[in-house]
């Protein structure tokens, strides 16, 4: 079963992923980049799907850069999950493989997009 990262501050949206990918995935869920990070580096999930605006130290973006700068975890997948439209280019510039708008994806497609990269 892949591990999956959920790194996002949203308590309703964390309990829909769980309640739609949890039977699929092996699923952890973080609220803010700090935990991710840890997470990340002791857990060393095949994907992680990643928040750009979260509290606390580490944004989205800066985990981003962190995750795609250290060559111990630099391979794993990250799908950028946002409403901002503006970072678009900057989570690909960063080595994110996609980057989603929240409120135009719903969670059948969310599970589709997630299969698609894990087959790579």
């Amino acid at each position: 079963m892949a591990k999956i990262l959920v790194v996002e501050d949203d308590l309703i949206l964390n309990e829909a992923y769980k309640i739609k990918l949890s039977s699929t995935y092996d699923l952890r869920i973080a609220m803010d980049g700090e935990t991710g990070l840890s997470l990340v580096r002791e857990w060393r999930p095949d994907m992680i799907l990643l928040d750009i605006y979260m509290p606390g130290k580490i944004d989205g973006l800066e985990m981003l850069r962190i995750v795609k700068s250290d060559p111990e975890i630099a391979d794993i997948p990250v799908l950028v999950l946002t409403n901002l439209p503006d970072v678009t280019e900057k989570s690909l510039s960063l080595g994110a493989v996609k980057c989603l708008m929240k409120t135009e994806i719903d969670l059948g497609r969310l599970e589709k997009e997630i299969a698609e990269v894990l087959k790579k």
